[in-house]
């Protein structure tokens, strides 16, 4: 079944939509997390665009993940990926001072984040997608 000019814009504007919130608001969680448990300054994680820029390409990843592969092992390689990833980039990129260990802690729960609500924003599209394309079949 070929798809409409129109169905692969919405896919597109789903997934770009998934990916910037799961980036956003896995950052911004694990900012607040860091700050409250870790003692890490709050501006530090949240304010710095670099960090965000990191958190959209990492995010990105998630998405080509998924759609490549099937979902157990896109769950484990976007969580890999989202734990490893910025963990690497800031301790050798940002030359970050803080500890390995502070760094993996923080990264966990920003995969987490991250991962839960791209997944969640991408399944409310999807679902709101395949309403629409039903309505508009009656």
């Amino acid at each position: 079944m070929a798809r409409s000019a129109a169905g692969i814009a919405r896919s597109a504007v789903v997934e770009t939509v998934s990916v910037i919130a799961g980036a956003i608001i896995g950052t911004l969680v694990a900012a607040i997390f860091g700050w409250l448990f870790l003692s890490l300054g709050f501006a530090t994680l949240a304010a710095s665009p670099s960090v965000y820029i990191l958190a959209l390409v990492t995010v990105a990843i998630f998405a080509v993940l998924y759609g490549y592969l099937p979902a157990t092992p896109a769950v484990l390689g976007s969580l890999a990926v989202g734990i490893l990833l910025p963990t690497v980039i800031a301790k050798f990129a940002f030359d970050s001072t803080e500890t390995l260990t502070t760094l993996l802690v923080v990264n966990v729960v920003f995969a987490l984040v991250a991962l839960s609500v791209y997944r969640f924003v991408h399944a409310s599209g999807l679902v709101r997608q395949a309403a629409s394309d039903v309505a508009d079949r009656t």
